[in-house]
C-alpha cells in the first residue's frame, strides 16, 4: 500500500526523506502533475487526494501536511462520524500508482505525539509505513554520531571519532546546524577531505543549544558558557535558563553524591533520571569535585535572587553564578 507517515520534531531530516522519497516514486524529472503538495486541506480536498486515479504516465505523490488532523492543538480539524468514516475508508484504499505522503510535523520542542486514539489515526497504522523522527538531546550523541557520519560520506569528507564529539558538543541537537557547519568544514578543508578537530574548533562553535550548557560549565569553559547563554537569552527568558541549570546541576550534585555507593541503576531509580543519562554524567563528573558542584548549585540560587529582586541583569548575574568563588 504507497501509504507513508513521517512525523516529529527534527524539520531537517523529515525534509530529506521527503526529497528521498520523491526521488524514489517519480525519479528525477517530475512535473507539477505527478507531485501534488496540500497544507491541511479542510475534508473535501483531503478526501479527493486519497482517492486520486493513478495517471497513465507514471506515479503520483501527494504530500499532505496533516497536523491539525492528528495532533491535540487549538486549530485542529474536527470531524464528524461520517467524514471521519469516509477518510479512514479512502486511507485504507488508495491505488496502486497513487503515493499518499502524510506529513505531521511537530515544532521543537511541543512534545506532541498523534493522537493514537482517534480513528482516523487507527486507520494510518493498519496500513502506512509510519516513520518518527524525534529531536535529539545533546547528550545523545550515539544516535547523532551515525547520522552525522553518514552527512559526511555524502559530502565526500571523513571525520573521526574526536571532530564527530567536537561538532556535536559546539554545534548541539539540530541536524539542519551539523550539516550546515560541514558544508563549512569541506570548504575549509578543500582540496583535503580529512577534517581535523582544529578546524571544527576554529569554525564551528554555535552555541545556541541549553542542553550544552551544564557541560561548558564542568569544563570550566566560562567563556562559551556566556556566549552560549547570550544567545539563548535572545529567544528565551532568563528563568527558563536559570530553571534548567537548577535542576541540571541538582542532578548533577545528586549523581555524585549517590555515585558513593550505588551503582548506576540505582542512581536513576533514585533520581528519576535515565540509566543512559546516570553513566554519561559520570563520566563527565570524574575529575569534577563535589565541592564544586556544591558551589555552583549555591551561586545559582544566589542569582536567581538577585535577578527576581532586581538588582542585576540577566547576564551579570550568569556570570556571577559562573566566577564567585565559595562562601
Amino acid at each position: 500500500m504507497p501509504l507513508y507517515f513521517f512525523w516529529g520534531e527534527e524539520d531537517y531530516l523529515i525534509e530529506r526523506e521527503v526529497k528521498a522519497l520523491r526521488q524514489k516514486v517519480l525519479g528525477e524529472s517530475f512535473d507539477a502533475l505527478n507531485y501534488r503538495v496540500l497544507d491541511n486541506p479542510d475534508f473535501t480536498a483531503f478526501d479527493e487526494a486519497l482517492r486520486t486515479s493513478p495517471m497513465f504516465f507514471g506515479n503520483i505523490l501527494y504530500v499532505i501536511k496533516c497536523d491539525k488532523y492528528f495532533l491535540e492543538t487549538k486549530n485542529k480539524i474536527k470531524l464528524d462520524d461520517k467524514q471521519t468514516a469516509m477518510l479512514c475508508d479512502s486511507l485504507e484504499s488508495v491505488a496502486d500508482g497513487v503515493h499518499i505522503l502524510l506529513l505531521c510535523q511537530v515544532a521543537r520542542g511541543d512534545k506532541k505525539k498523534p493522537d493514537s486514539r482517534k480513528k482516523i489515526y487507527k486507520a494510518v497504522a493498519k496500513t502506512a509505513q509510519i516513520k518518527e523522527f524525534p529531536a535529539y538531546r545533546a547528550y545523545e550523541d550515539y544516535k547523532i554520531a551515525p547520522i552525522l557520519k553518514n552527512l559526511a560520506k555524502e559530502k565526500d569528507i571523513t571525520l573521526n571519532n574526536e571532530c564527530i564529539m567536537l561538532l556535536i558538543e559546539y554545534c548541539g541537537a539540530q541536524i539542519r546546524n551539523i550539516d550546515m557547519q560541514l558544508e563549512k568544514l569541506k570548504v575549509f578543508a578543500y582540496p583535503k577531505k580529512q577534517i581535523s578537530a582544529d578546524m571544527v574548533r576554529e569554525l564551528c562553535f554555535a552555541g545556541e543549544d541549553i542542553f550544552l550548557l551544564p557541560d561548558l560549565i564542568i569544563k570550566k569553559d566560562y567563556t562559551k558558557a556566556l556566549e552560549q547563554i547570550t544567545k539563548i537569552l535572545q529567544k528565551s527568558h532568563y528563568l527558563e535558563v536559570l530553571g534548567f541549570l537548577q535542576t541540571s546541576f541538582l542532578n548533577l550534585l545528586k549523581t555524585k553524591v549517590f555515585a558513593t555507593n550505588m551503582t548506576p541503576a540505582e542512581i536513576s531509580r533514585k533520581t528519576g533520571q535515565h540509566e543512559f543519562v546516570v553513566k554519561k554524567n559520570l563520566e563527565k563528573l570524574k575529575n569534577v569535585d563535589t565541592k564544586e558542584l556544591l558551589r555552583l548549585k549555591l551561586n545559582l540560587s544566589e542569582a536567581e535572587y538577585l535577578l527576581k529582586s532586581g538588582q542585576v541583569d540577566p547576564l551579570c548575574a550568569f556570570s556571577t553564578m559562573l566566577y564567585r568563588e565559595a562562601q
